[in-house]
């Protein structure tokens, strides 16, 4: 449900709430490999690349030659940043929405919830 809530905001900017997160993450971390963001995510390399290749084909990510170890580096393409830019205010509406419904004392809970399963990836507002 709360996957349909993001997806439905941001469909205006032509992404969904899973793009909008790999593109954030890819952001956040300059990762030096596709092996950095899937950890960083929980999540096989698999299934990472295969959500990476819409973002390659849009354009707004780029990974690079292999290099040391096989390793590619994955960053965001200039229509990458734009495209994040432009999706902000429709996630952010999104959010402000489930923290109106929840209000802080419920969202404190399911921040709570969330850091039991995962300490390290849940950061509070």
């Amino acid at each position: 449900m709360l996957t349909r809530h993001y997806d439905d905001a941001l469909r205006p900017v032509g992404i969904t709430i899973t793009q909008f997160g790999l593109l954030k993450v890819i952001q956040r971390l300059e990762p030096e490999s596709i092996s950095d963001i899937a950890q960083a995510l929980d999540i096989d390399r698999t299934t990472l690349s295969r959500n990476l290749k819409p973002l390659e084909k849009a354009g707004l990510v780029f990974r690079g030659s292999e290099g040391e170890s096989r390793r590619r580096r994955v960053l965001l393409t200039t229509l990458g940043v734009a495209k994040l830019k432009e999706a902000q205010p429709f996630w952010q509406m999104a959010q402000d929405r489930v923290e109106d419904v929840l209000g802080d004392a419920k969202l404190q809970d399911l921040y709570g919830a969330l850091s039991m399963i995962r300490p390290e990836f849940i950061a509070h507002p």
